[in-house]
């Protein structure tokens, strides 16, 4: 029952046991688990419905479904249940809402496990903060243990951050000043810093760095004298900006000494390089002026090959004035010739015609009269082809007719054919028309027999079930008989027992109702009375058992009815005769469906066979138009031919003076194209020899202005461009190196140089190599000065930066760790090493032992109190929740372990009273009507029990319900309302018992 009620109101159970174990293994496999509780919390009434998840068998199929959990909450309103919701989440909203608590709290509130309570009472202060922090809502202050703890964390990280963050800046000065070269300084000695007590400031682990300047070795002379200094870790975090300021402002002195440095360097390599260009500027003269003269002397040993170039290079020039005119002589003498060549070609082209003696000035009328006729031979060519075309076209007309001759006796064969199939289709057609007709009315007279054998089955049907009736209508009337059997039964009874129940009415001198006398010496009993209400439940079973009959013969006396009326519909036919007119009728209609299918073939393949017919009419009637058609054009033909018999005969006459001598024209176009290439080449001929005569003038004319007698001297000094190229170069380049040799030689500094002495190269070399060095060495140490101090001020804001956040993350950690170590009990100042939430629960349970006490004045007369005890726990375990026995009567205050089983229980049961109402003011101060109690009476002697009870009904007295889980015999008879659990093979029963105590005087 408690398990019950927890899952009704929040889905769970409380203990161990899973809900998912609620349904009962005895129960029939579809029946539903589920609760039903109804409550009332202040002025609202709820009920709620609940069923866990479970799993059914399937209605089709074999296996199980899962059903899922369902709720529903209703409330009492207006005076009726009004639906709430059926959502989980929502359910557990409105019972949060309404009783103030969680499951745990109420399972401890509501219900008092003694058991474990009892436990409570002896467990060690660790154990029972566990339970307290189960109870009462600590979560704020556990919130704020949680939010200091992670503060603590984080400054610590923070405070690691800081650190790494400054080891980092000081490691990359550290790699600024290693990289810059030999390390001294002539800083003063840094005197120490203190940091603020709060905690001391660590340096990253690590050997000491050395910090120092960068200085050259070699300095000019004035330069400081440095001395070592201390290390950075050596130095006060405070103190590290300040130091290294100090080592700027020294690196900043050195940058100033070597860029002096520099400049000195720079002029001595500019000096040097001044003094090596003007060596280098000596020395090329004087080979400039040796090469020249050198030169000039060996193009004077070339002076007359050179003279013969000039010579062939001007007669080649003048030669190329006549390369034009004699191209154009050769030209007009090689035209001359061809011209000539091809008017003898074309006279040995006319020997084989009537005109191979014709001379070259009767050739121009000999060619007018041939084209004269042109006109007329193309009449002739014409007619020719058209002659042609028209016996091909005879021949194709003649060949046409034959083939459509044949195709329209084959036609004709294929009609009479199509024709007598026709006749044979049409007659067989009419033949089965007739029986396709009947195929409507034998199916709607198949159907009506159909009907009347399915009315004869039901009537059958409907005998059968009335008479199966019969059995259950005779189970149900002796049903009835019995009833009505127990009804008189009871009645007589009753009638017996009036005597009695007059009896137990009467009083010591109250009349009697039969006989009006006041004394009753001789009172009638009855051992098992019947009551009117034993009357009606037997007279309720007995109108169901006649109802049950009376709807049987109801039920039975229709379906006989129904039969009846169906069997005289069907005018008294029997089943052979119907079975048989339907066989018949399927026999008809099977014989005419068969000629309706043969109908529509035989229907189709005529239609098929009329276009077949209509087909090949329309296919003769084609070949004979076409057949005449072509006979007509042949007929043409004819005609045509005669017509051009007549005209060529014509234009033969017209012919026969032409000068070809034949009547084909393809001679006649030949004889007129011979004649034109002839003309052609005698007219060509004659201005070849005119242009011939011109060039041969223009060519002498020109020889004799170029100083040449005869046109093969030109053609000898004539060469070829690229050669002429090659002497043009020659002779310029000879020129060219003359004058420039000479220039040089002429040069005043060139003769001045080599006059003078030769320069030393190699010296002058090596002096501007070392000034070169000094200079690069110079410029290299300024850059390093420079660079070192460029990224060591880059530093100095990060490091000054780092050092700060260092010492406030320092002094902010050890604010956070003090306060977080004191609130979680680990902090030296916490001398209990107590918790914040242990000191919280301490008040809590002051407060409990405090409530407890009340009831445990009662239950132990007075004797014991519980006392709330914050001493500090043995080797360094956490103290503030420890509880003690005060015992009154001899003053000792001793441990809880020491009581005795029944003083346990006493003191667990007032215990588990004091923090159920510290938990109910905890949750609002509700204040809930029930109280359960499981077990734990039976240690309890006669006096302890009595105590006990005592309280219980001042709770009682309150207005709260208490329900105690015993087993104890004595309980049963003082406790007056009960619910007994029997236990049993097939399932347990649960009987509510109610009556008088058993220490209250009998009625």
């Amino acid at each position: 029952m408690l398990d019950a009620i927890c899952f009704a109101l929040y889905a769970d159970v409380p203990g161990s046991r899973s809900k998912r174990g609620l349904r009962s293994d005895h129960a029939a496999s579809d029946a539903v688990p589920c609760v039903t509780l109804e409550l009332t919390a202040g002025v609202r009434r709820f009920r709620i419905r609940r069923s866990p998840e479970f799993h059914r068998p399937k209605k089709r199929g074999t296996g199980l479904l899962k059903v899922q959990a369902s709720v529903t909450l209703e409330e009492h309103l207006g005076g009726r249940w009004v639906a709430v919701s059926t959502r989980h989440d929502e359910v557990a909203d409105v019972v949060k809402d309404v009783l103030g608590m969680g499951m745990d709290q109420f399972a401890k509130v509501v219900l008092l496990p003694q058991g474990e309570f009892a436990a409570f009472l002896r467990s060690t202060p660790e154990d029972r903060r566990e339970v307290l922090e189960r109870l009462f809502d600590i979560s704020a202050f556990s919130d704020v243990e949680a939010w200091l703890a992670e503060a603590r964390r984080a400054s610590g990280a923070d405070l690691e951050q800081a650190r790494s963050a400054l080891a980092t800046e000081l490691a990359r000065v550290e790699d600024v000043l290693a990289d810059a070269g030999p390390t001294h300084t002539d800083l003063p000695a840094a005197a120490p810093v203190d940091l603020p007590a709060a905690a001391p400031v660590d340096l990253p682990p690590g050997p000491p760095a050395d910090l120092s300047v960068p200085v050259l070795s070699d300095l000019p002379p004035g330069a400081p004298v440095d001395r070592p200094v201390p290390a950075l870790a050596d130095l006060p975090v405070a103190d590290v900006p300040g130091h290294l300021g100090e080592v700027a402002r020294h690196l900043d002195a050195r940058v100033t000494a070597t860029m002096a440095a520099f400049d000195t360097a720079s002029t001595a390599e500019r000096a040097a390089a001044d003094a090596l260009a003007a060596g280098r500027s000596l020395d090329d003269l004087r080979v400039r002026g040796t090469r020249a003269r050198t030169r000039l002397l060996e193009l004077e040993a070339a002076r007359s090959t050179h003279l013969g170039h000039v010579a062939a290079l001007g007669a080649a020039e003048r030669a190329a004035a006549l390369a034009g005119h004699l191209a154009a002589h050769e030209r007009a003498v090689d035209d001359e010739a061809s011209a000539r060549a091809r008017s003898g070609a074309t006279r040995d082209a006319l020997r084989p015609t009537p005109l191979a003696d014709v001379a070259d000035r009767e050739v121009g009328p000999l060619l007018r009269r041939l084209h004269d006729l042109d006109e007329t031979v193309a009449s002739l060519a014409r007619e020719a082809e058209d002659t042609s075309a028209r016996a091909h076209r005879r021949a194709e007309l003649e060949a046409r007719c034959e083939a459509l001759r044949t195709r329209a006796a084959e036609l004709r064969l294929d009609l009479d054919t199509a024709s007598t199939e026709r006749d044979g289709l049409r007659a067989e057609v009419e033949a089965r028309a007739a029986g396709a007709g009947r195929v409507a009315g034998l199916e709607l007279l198949l159907s009506a027999t159909r009907e009347r054998l399915a009315q004869l089955d039901a009537a059958d049907d409907d005998l059968a079930r009335a008479a199966a009736l019969a059995p259950r209508r005779s189970a149900l009337r002796e049903a009835a008989l019995d009833r009505r059997s127990e009804l008189l039964d009871l009645r007589q009874r009753r009638l017996d027992g009036m005597a009695g129940e007059l009896a137990r009415s009467l009083a010591e001198g109250d009349p009697c109702p039969v006989c009006g006398g006041t004394e009753h010496p001789d009172l009638a009993t009855v051992s098992d009375p019947v009551l009117p209400s034993d009357l009606d439940t037997a007279e309720a079973r007995l109108e169901a058992a006649d109802a049950g009959l009376r709807a049987v013969d109801a039920e039975a006396e229709a379906l006989t009815t129904r039969a009846r009326t169906r069997h005289a519909a069907l005018g008294g036919a029997s089943r052979d005769t119907l079975e048989a007119d339907v066989a018949q009728g399927l026999s008809r209609l099977a014989a005419a469906r068969e000629d309706a299918a043969a109908h529509r073939a035989l229907t189709s393949r005529l239609a098929g066979v009329d276009a077949t017919v209509d087909e090949h009419l329309a296919s003769l009637a084609a070949a004979t138009a076409h057949a005449e058609a072509a006979s007509a054009l042949l007929l043409e033909l004819d005609r045509a031919d005669e017509v051009a018999s007549t005209k060529v005969a014509e234009l033969r006459r017209e012919h026969a003076g032409c000068p070809c001598g034949s009547d084909d024209p393809s001679a006649h176009s030949r004889a007129a194209r011979l004649l034109d290439d002839h003309r052609a080449a005698v007219a060509e001929l004659a201005a070849a020899r005119t242009r011939a005569g011109a060039a041969q003038s223009a060519l002498d004319a020109a020889m004799s202005a170029a100083g040449f007698d005869a046109p093969d001297r030109a053609r000898e000094a004539l060469l070829p461009d690229d050669e002429v190229a090659r002497l043009r170069a020659r002779v310029a380049t000879h020129d060219q190196d003359a004058s420039a040799a000479r220039a040089v030689a002429e040069d005043p500094e060139v003769a001045a140089a080599l006059v003078a002495d030769p320069p030393d190269l190699e010296a002058l070399r090596a002096a501007e190599r070392a000034a070169r060095d000094e200079l690069l060495t110079a410029a290299a140490a300024q850059e390093d000065a420079a660079r070192t101090l460029r990224a060591l001020e880059r530093l100095l804001p990060l490091v000054d930066t780092a050092c700060t956040a260092l010492v406030t993350a320092t002094e902010h950690d050890a604010r956070v760790r003090d306060l977080a170590d004191t609130t979680s009990g680990t902090g030296p100042d916490n001398t209990l090493r107590m918790r914040l939430t242990s000191y919280v629960l301490a008040a809590r349970l002051e407060k409990v032992a405090t409530l407890a006490n009340e009831r445990l004045a009662v239950m132990g007369g007075g004797r014991y109190v519980l006392e709330h005890s914050d001493e500090r726990a043995a080797r360094g375990a956490r103290s503030g929740l420890g509880l003690r026995v005060h015992d009154q009567w001899t003053g000792r205050v001793r441990d809880t372990a020491t009581l005795s089983g029944g003083e346990s229980f006493m003191a667990s049961l007032a215990l588990a009273l004091g923090l159920a109402d510290a938990v109910r003011e905890e949750a609002g101060g509700l204040d809930l009507g029930t109280l359960f109690i499981d077990e734990g009476f039976g240690s309890l002697d006669e006096d302890s029990l009595e105590q006990v009870l005592t309280v219980l009904d001042g709770l009682r007295e309150g207005g709260r319900a208490v329900g105690v889980v015993s087993h104890v015999a004595d309980l049963r008879a003082r406790i007056t309302h009960q619910a007994v659990v029997h236990k049993g093979a097939s399932g347990s029963s649960v009987e509510v018992r109610t009556g008088r105590r058993a220490d209250e005087p009998a009625a």
